[in-house]
């Protein structure tokens, strides 16, 4: 029987039509003798042909009534109206899960709350032996205050007990059914609420279902046969350990899923902390990157400044001892800068500047640089022109004779002898040559080792965190995952120990082959 807004039914009177379905409508009244707004549910007329159908409901209705939950809609009554069983529930005032996805997905933390306090009425309830059976976003409604109610206990369990094509069963009920549900088990328990709750909060935050089909058949087929996409390849800003929440409660074998309403809650109330948790893993991240710089490049820049400082000083003190002689000493420059040009213009262009970079490894080395750099001077260079004319890479005797010129200025020409020592300096300076560029490279290979071990301290930090979370589950992270792991961890080593032998090629294979695996382990996680 249909009832006109504005009529009468009993001691209430209809205010508006607040939807129907195959057990019949439902209406928003008003109690006239209390003034209470209410909900009436008006289920089917045909109890008396279907005496098996009006026993169960009276059973339903006493266990709906003894249900005391702020997340529950509570059962206020229940009466006989003209041969049909009416229920009359509070008026929950707010809007439906289902319609807010028309909106687009729900905020994570919001989709958090919200189902954390669907879970706490289930929990409730299958304490109690409820098995609610219909779980969709149609059947919880937000209200002002923030609250999720949690609509239809006990009405749905009749319809999952008859054909899925008749009473109740609904196509938009069968995306959100347990395999077991659609097998048409009898026996279902606490796990297939868990189910349909999975896939549920699976399309409250991607705004996609895990199940589609454009049948009843196709549908019911998706959810025994087809493995749903993860939830974070449809919304990258799905967190990972939210996406393997999900992903675990709609698994097709019920031992598999979670057991109880309170793992399930647990589970996601930790992901509800997860959003404050990145910043952790980027300050526990810069740490890491000392130990991989342990022997850091910038010492060796130090003992330059020094010898400048020394030869500046030793400038200002001969221009003063040789102001007497400046003119003699001008006529010699003059004369020494032929040989020069002729003979060591190449090696000394291609020598001045290696030097500098080597001078910090070599104490030898650290004087050599110092005759090109100090060429101002009128007293030095011509005896290292001089000697340059005539053994072409005798540097090293020219600098202990600077040294010496700096003690006895007026003895420039007797340090000539020295220049016997050039056959053993010829071999020191072709390595030193080459070091610069060794040098340059395994400085490089650092620089970007120390990058890596950012990112590589930030993934460590955020799978450990992932770990425990799924720990506290019963679950196990992906083996892929873990070796990758393993995997990093071994390459940043292998480069570490590469880069302290000086091998830079070996540390350059370690460092790509690390890139790899910290790559890997980021697109896992999402970053």
């Amino acid at each position: 029987m249909d009832y006109e807004i504005g009529s009468r039914a009993g001691d209430y009177e209809i205010l508006a039509v607040l939807g129907a379905g195959g057990m019949g409508k439902v209406y928003k009244v008003r109690n006239v003798i209390s003034d209470r707004v209410e909900a009436m549910k008006v289920l089917l007329p045909n109890l008396e042909g279907d005496k098996e159908l009006a026993d169960r409901f009276f059973r339903e209705i006493k266990v709906q009534a003894s249900l005391e939950h702020p997340n529950i809609a509570a059962l206020y009554t229940a009466l006989r109206l003209d041969n049909q069983l009416v229920m009359l529930m509070e008026y929950v005032d707010g809007v439906t899960l289902e319609a807010m996805l028309r909106h687009g997905p729900v905020p994570v933390d919001k989709a958090v709350d919200y189902f954390a306090q669907v879970l706490s009425a289930l929990a409730y309830a299958h304490g109690r032996g409820i098995v609610h059976r219909d779980i969709k976003p149609a059947n919880m409604i937000l209200t002002p205050k923030g609250v999720v109610k949690l609509m239809d206990f006990g009405i749905a369990k009749m319809a999952a007990d008859r054909k899925l094509t008749q009473t109740g069963a609904t196509v938009g009920s069968l995306y959100y059914m347990s395999p077991e549900q659609i097998k048409g088990a009898t026996n279902l328990d606490a796990r297939s609420d868990l189910y349909s709750l999975g896939v549920s909060l699976y399309e409250i935050v991607t705004g996609a279902r895990p199940f589609q089909g454009d049948s009843e058949y196709s549908i019911m087929a998706a959810h025994l046969e087809q493995n749903p996409i993860p939830p974070i390849e449809i919304d990258a800003s799905v967190p990972p350990a939210l996406s393997e929440i999900v992903l675990m409660s709609i698994e097709k074998d019920p031992a598999k899923r979670f057991q109880t309403a309170d793992a399930f809650r647990a589970a996601l109330l930790n992901v509800g902390q997860h959003p404050a948790a990145p910043p952790a893993p980027r300050i526990a991240a810069a740490q890491p990157p000392p130990v991989a710089v342990v022997p850091p490049p910038a010492p060796p820049t130090m003992p330059p400044p020094p010898a400048p400082a020394a030869r500046q000083g030793s400038h200002r003190g001969l221009y003063v001892a040789l102001g007497a002689v400046l003119a003699i000493v001008v006529l010699v420059v003059a004369a020494m800068q032929l040989p020069k040009f002729r003979q060591t213009s190449a090696e000394s262009s291609a020598a001045q500047a290696p030097p500098v970079a080597t001078a910090p490894q070599q104490a030898p080395a650290t004087a050599e640089p110092a005759i090109p750099a100090t060429t101002a001077p009128a007293a030095q260079p011509p005896v290292v022109q001089q000697t340059e004319s005539r053994t072409p890479q005798s540097q090293k005797p020219a600098l202990r004779r600077e040294t010496v010129t700096r003690e006895a200025p007026s003895q420039p020409a007797t340090q000539e002898p020295p220049r016997q020592a050039t056959p053993q300096q010829q071999a020191t300076p072709q390595p030193q040559a080459a070091e610069p560029t060794n040098a340059a490279e395994l400085r490089e290979i650092r620089e970007q080792l120390m990058l890596l071990g950012t990112r590589a301290g930030a993934a460590k930090t955020s799978l450990t965190n992932l770990q425990n979370q799924q720990a506290r589950q019963g679950l196990g992270l992906r083996a892929d995952i873990a070796g990758a792991a393993q995997r990093m961890e071994y390459y940043l080593d292998e480069t570490e120990a590469a880069l302290k032998r000086g091998d830079s090629a070996a540390a350059k294979k370690n460092l790509d082959m690390a890139e790899r695996t910290v790559s890997k382990i980021e697109s896992f996680l999402g970053h």
